[in-house]
């Protein structure tokens, strides 16, 4: 029975220390950049989306035919984009 709660209690904080760090991905990358999830890539429309970290939202951004082709759908990825014509154009992605 001890064991049990102990494995539920270290669940649980691995659980909720995993979400603040999440949550403040985005704050602690700096100004103009989104950490999160890539969800869809559209290389006709020349653009990707991911799931904001800190928002759960999703974030579209225009990007270049090579930086499209290094991404895959469901990597994490932090992008530093400029805002380009009311558009995020992205400039930087790390893995």
């Amino acid at each position: 029975m001890k064991n049990q709660y102990l494995v539920v209690v270290a669940l649980l904080t691995v659980f909720l220390l995993g979400s603040v760090t999440t949550g403040w991905a985005c704050k602690s990358a700096g100004p103009n950049t989104h950490v999160g999830r890539v969800t869809t890539i559209d290389a006709k429309a020349k653009t990707f989306t991911i799931q904001d970290a800190e928002t759960n939202q999703p974030v579209t951004f225009v990007a270049t035919g090579t930086i499209l082709d290094e991404l895959n759908v469901k990597d994490r990825v932090m992008v530093g984009y400029k805002e380009e014509k009311g558009r995020m154009v992205a400039v930087d992605i790390r893995s």
